[in-house]
């Protein structure tokens, strides 16, 4: 198991951390995270691409999603999987074009569903953070207390050159998305407040 180093103050409690796909470093420090008792219940969300690692990781509960996935063809498969202390409920999220996008989109219409949760710790890259905030700024609707947070550890390129263009293409992406939700929805739809974790 990876040890988790906290370098920076962990993030205060919530009712949920909501967990976008991407590396398992992610994935662990929100189970570590969820481990602390930050929280009472921890969404993952999980791509193609992460199923057959994900049932890999120390979950609160035995879970074989890659033979829950089976029946649905690879570029269809995306999941929310909730943990509620031992429990665990498996969601299916239809894939879209823009992965960031669908995945806020999917989580409002989880939280609609789910009236008692007001506080949400957000964990992903550093990097990743202004797409989801933009994201998160137009789609999440209702009154909620988001916080966006990142590891505090996180693996770097290989070579600076790697690391620069990794920079730019977030930046190009996160305007893209800024175009693709004005044009979409025209202005910011969210009462919730959103700040980032230091």
């Amino acid at each position: 198991m990876t040890t988790i180093n906290l370098p920076k103050p962990p993030p205060q409690n919530a009712d949920l951390i909501f967990v976008l796909a991407g590396r398992d470093y992610r994935k662990q420090y929100a189970l570590h995270l969820f481990e602390q008792g930050l929280t009472p219940k921890v969404l993952f969300s999980v791509s193609r691409f992460e199923i057959r690692r994900f049932s890999t990781l120390p979950l609160p509960a035995p879970l074989d999603l890659l033979k829950l996935a089976s029946d649905i063809p690879p570029p269809q498969r995306h999941f929310f999987v909730l943990f509620e202390r031992s429990n665990v409920q498996v969601i299916y999220v239809r894939p879209r074009r823009f992965g960031t996008l669908t995945e806020i989109e999917a989580l409002s219409r989880w939280l609609q569903d789910h009236p008692e949760v007001h506080s949400v710790v957000l964990i992903s890259s550093r990097s990743h953070l202004p797409r989801i905030r933009l994201c998160c700024t137009f789609l999440l609707r209702g009154d909620f207390e988001i916080s966006l947070t990142s590891p505090p550890a996180q693996p770097l390129g290989a070579r600076f050159a790697n690391r620069l263009t990794a920079v730019f293409l977030e930046a190009l992406k996160t305007l893209a998305y800024g175009v693709v939700l004005a044009l979409r929805l025209g202005r910011p739809r969210a009462n919730s407040v959103i700040r980032d974790l230091p």
